[in-house]
């Protein structure tokens, strides 16, 4: 039987987000004001059985669907958010679980740098495909487990507060994100991230 490890359901797609997903996304593009949904399974192979699932009964479309040597992760999305949602109670039945058996977020690291050097931004930079970091920024980092989560921190952020989505990872072992802004929109995209994982519930890792 399949670990329900993440269930990540965005209500809209803000727009830093959906381009910076539908850049390295492999499946169907993603623009701003989708619905979306996040799932992680492990074994991984058994999302394909999720994602024949979700897509053979609602009008929803993938994004992506990875099958890494542990985990499994799709992401789906369509403008109605009913479709998505349609399809997660499909997937959820499917597995014989409800939302609350998945895994809660474990933030492994969370930090501010203030200021940030030149150099560093420029490193970081050639390594990410969203928005810049300028030296002199300030940039937020987060590290988190199960990896589908750092979808919804990063999306929440964009949302709530003026920041530059510069990175996210969303599948692997940790899925991290990277934001950049001024001093104040920095330290309140911070609580809201934090925020937002404390308010998913599901069982303890």
């Amino acid at each position: 039987m399949a670990e329900l490890r993440a269930y990540c359901y965005l209500d809209r797609l803000q727009p830093q987000f959906a381009s910076l997903f539908a850049s390295a996304c492999r499946g169907f593009l993603s623009v701003e004001g989708m619905a979306s949904l996040f799932v992680e399974v492990v074994p991984g192979i058994e999302i394909n059985r999720l994602t024949d699932v979700a897509l053979k009964i609602t009008d929803s479309r993938p994004g992506e669907m990875i099958v890494e040597r542990r985990y499994g992760m799709l992401e789906i999305h369509s403008f109605e958010q009913e479709e998505i949602q349609h399809a997660g109670k499909m997937i959820l039945e499917e597995l014989g679980l409800t939302q609350e058996e998945r895994l809660v977020p474990s933030i492994l690291a969370t930090s501010i740098i203030n200021k940030i050097d030149p150099y560093q931004a420029v490193i970081i930079n050639r390594n990410s495909k969203g928005m810049l970091i300028l030296g002199g920024d300030d940039v937020y980092l987060l590290e988190v487990t199960p990896a589908a989560y750092s979808s919804i921190a990063a999306n929440e952020a964009e949302k709530h507060c003026n920041v530059r989505l510069v990175d996210i990872r969303f599948f692997g072992a940790a899925g991290r994100i990277y934001l950049a802004g001024t001093e104040s929109e920095i330290q309140a995209a911070s609580k809201k991230v934090v925020e937002t994982l404390g308010n998913i519930k599901g069982r303890k890792h």
